[in-house]
């Protein structure tokens, strides 16, 4: 959406109905930016209950944040943003909203988080958030000091523990309700997990945890002492370890003695089961590993196919679980074939790599049968000019993408001239995507070229650091009027040098009339 429009649809539709706005959903900083100062918040927003942050400046608009105590219904916050400076000042933020009761914050960069102090008052806690999901911090003391800002706490998500610095605790107040954890990746030993476990753990009912290369996580006993004592209302338990295979002396592995240490009266009785499988590495240099995880696993991140399994090491094999939960999967295209024997129903994310030579038609096919292909809201292919009018037929055949990579292999730009396009049989683009990203080699040729591929594309993001920056967003901004929807670029940059240079252009040469420009962690963005 452009600036002007985006301008317009508040003026006309949130102006008027600002009072009854239930929900809220905004992206990009500009955006953003654009509709609070149009829109500050203020008491008239009086029945707001959810928002939506993507792609938050929050460094830059801190007073949106602390605006948002004015809201007397605001039940739920959702921030995604790039770098976060002062991790401690944003969290006390949100703990101060007076209704709250869901966060997830979801940052790429927390700054400052050794001086993030424990709360020492009930004026600094939050006394209504129940569940908090965030990456606010890799560090286990950091985590003890969000607790203490959360003593309502019902719902812990974490994504990585990877650090442990000794802090008292014996002042804390703990959360003392906490009856679900769940930590995506827990890269200490087994004795500090046991020490988190015994200060928030006596009310859990389900434990989710994954872990990579920490074999002390693999004892059994050690799991069955610490449930009995620390977490004995404990119902699920969802465990996931992926690391080196364990060999007995003699050489052989141990996934027979392993499977038998979680199979006894304690876990069976619990109905708590578990299996292995065996996984190739993407280095052929480094020895297969193990995947060794809990078969009531209902969701993970990404599908596991044929091209990383290993059936070959051990004799004992048990069935085969979970292939089929996503919503992630990257396959080879030569393995997309008609007796491929799994199916993946929860695909939303498809990435297809290696450019075999195939026959398009039966490769739409066979690929119906291992995924829903109007599922796909995300593709991620390899590309080459050989692949366009295979890559146009399969896009088609995926109406509901919304945002697309295409990595442009480095032996052959995308330079299809523009007659050789018109004249392409299959040049029907009826796809919806909406923001595309370019990988790799990119040249000025290919502007008009993804102008035609993508009619709808609102976001364009180019990956190549030594492209000719001036050249291209001149063609660009020349051809935009065969674009209409596209108002805003992202360039991968190592500095913001090129800001005032492209704005000389620009308006020299009167290209727009209303833009922002600005440098935000190694990329140049531009909105019109």
């Amino acid at each position: 959406m452009s600036q002007t429009n985006f301008n317009k649809r508040s003026s006309h539709i949130i102006r008027p109905y600002i009072n009854r706005i239930i929900s809220l959903q905004l992206s990009k900083p500009f955006f953003i930016k654009n509709f609070f100062t149009s829109f500050p918040i203020d008491t008239s927003f009086n029945r707001l209950e959810s928002l939506v942050l993507n792609d938050f400046n929050v460094n830059d608009n801190l007073s949106i944040l602390i605006s948002l105590r004015q809201l007397p219904r605001l039940f739920s916050l959702n921030i995604f943003g790039w770098n976060c400076r002062e991790s401690c000042i944003i969290f006390q933020s949100i703990c101060r909203l007076p209704v709250l009761k869901y966060a997830k914050l979801s940052f790429s960069n927390w700054g400052s988080i050794h001086q993030f102090p424990p709360a020492t008052s009930d004026d600094q806690r939050s006394m209504t958030l129940e569940y908090l999901a965030s990456n606010i911090s890799n560090d286990l003391a950091t985590l003890y000091s969000v607790l203490s800002y959360t003593p309502q706490l019902r719902h812990l998500s974490v994504e990585s523990i990877s650090n442990h610095r000794v802090r008292p605790i014996k002042q804390f107040i703990w959360p003392c309700n906490l009856t679900s954890i769940s930590i995506r990746s827990w890269l200490l030993p087994f004795n500090a997990f046991a020490s988190f476990i015994a200060i928030v753990g006596f009310k859990l009912e389900l434990l989710r945890v994954s872990t990579f290369h920490r074999t002390t996580l693999l004892d059994a006993y050690k799991w069955q002492q610490l449930i009995l004592h620390r977490m004995p209302r404990l119902r699920t338990f969802l465990f996931y370890y992926h690391g080196p295979l364990m060999e007995n002396i003699d050489g052989s592995n141990q996934c027979r003695a392993l499977l038998d240490q979680f199979s006894s009266r304690f876990w069976i009785e619990r109905r708590w089961f578990f299996a292995h499988r065996h996984c190739n590495c993407f280095s052929s240099y480094e020895p297969p590993y193990l995947s060794f995880y809990s078969t009531q696993i209902r969701s993970r991140r990404f599908c596991e196919t044929d091209d990383f399994l290993n059936n070959n090491i051990c004799s004992y094999q048990g069935p085969v679980f979970n292939l089929s939960i996503g919503p992630q999967m990257t396959i080879q295209n030569r393995k997309v074939v008609v007796d491929f024997p799994f199916q993946f129903p929860r695909v939303t994310e498809l990435k297809l790599i290696y450019n075999d030579t195939i026959n398009i038609n039966s490769f739409i096919d066979n690929l119906s049968h291992i995924i829903i292909l109007t599922n796909i809201t995300s593709l991620n292919i390899s590309f080459n000019n050989q692949w366009l009018n295979c890559f146009i037929k399969l896009l088609n055949h995926m109406p509901n993408v919304q945002k697309l990579v295409l990595d442009v292999q480095s032996s052959s730009e995308m330079e299809v001239c523009s007659n050789e396009l018109t004249d392409t049989v299959d040049l029907k683009c009826n796809n919806n995507v909406k923001n595309v990203e370019i990988i790799d080699k990119f040249s000025l040729v290919t502007v008009e070229l993804i102008n035609k591929l993508f009619p709808r594309m609102e976001c364009l993001q180019v990956s190549d650091r030594k492209i000719d920056l001036i050249s291209f967003v001149r063609t660009l901004l020349l051809n935009r009027i065969n674009s209409s929807y596209l108002a805003s670029l992202i360039v991968i940059s190592s500095d913001g040098i090129m800001i005032e240079p492209l704005k000389t252009m620009i308006d020299n040469e009167k290209l727009l009339d209303n833009y922002n420009i600005e440098y935000r962690q190694f990329e140049l963005c531009l909105w019109w």
